[in-house]
């Protein structure tokens, strides 16, 4: 993180980054055909918009008279293009997620170690931990799919599993 960052634009990075998340969670989500897939991407989007209200909270508190401003977002826009997403595997979307995530969690230590405020300090400690538990999160479902290609599909992938027990 660059040395001369206030704790004002650390704020407004970070909520601008949870508000970027949420869409691309959110989108993801409706353009799943996978229903486990749909609600472990939901489930991340409401994780990021709790997030997003506790750093708009922390923000009204350490800045009662300023006005928050966001930064324009950092996602660039072909990422959230309903078209483009529809082009890329679920592979390549949970990468780019847990990519997204190792980026984020980076910012919110650096965060962390430059805030003069405690409570700011455990509060960029905190979001980098729970960036991090979707991080592994994400690789685990990366993980999972990449051993087992038919962990998302219908149970009809493990059907000559169901025959061997059958077969006499």
């Amino acid at each position: 993180m660059q040395k001369d960052i206030t704790s004002l634009e650390a704020l407004g990075i970070a909520i601008r980054d949870l508000i970027d998340t949420q869409e691309l969670y959110q989108k993801l989500s409706q353009l799943s055909n996978n229903d486990v897939l749909k609600d472990r991407f939901m489930n991340l989007y409401y994780e990021e918009k709790k997030h997003t209200q506790l750093l708009k909270k922390k923000y009204k508190e350490m800045f009662p008279t300023v006005e928050l401003i966001l930064p324009e977002s950092q996602i660039p826009k072909d990422v959230l293009n309903t078209k483009q997403i529809q082009k890329l595997s679920i592979k390549d979307l949970l990468q780019l997620a847990v990519d997204g995530h190792k980026r984020a969690r980076e910012f919110y230590l650096d965060c962390a170690e430059t805030v003069t405020d405690l409570s700011g300090k455990r509060m960029f400690r905190f979001l980098a931990d729970m960036k991090f538990s979707h991080q592994m999160m994400l690789s685990a479902e990366l993980e999972m799919l990449e051993k087992y290609p038919a962990y998302l599909e219908d149970v009809k992938g493990w059907e000559v599993e169901t025959r061997f027990k059958t077969e006499k």
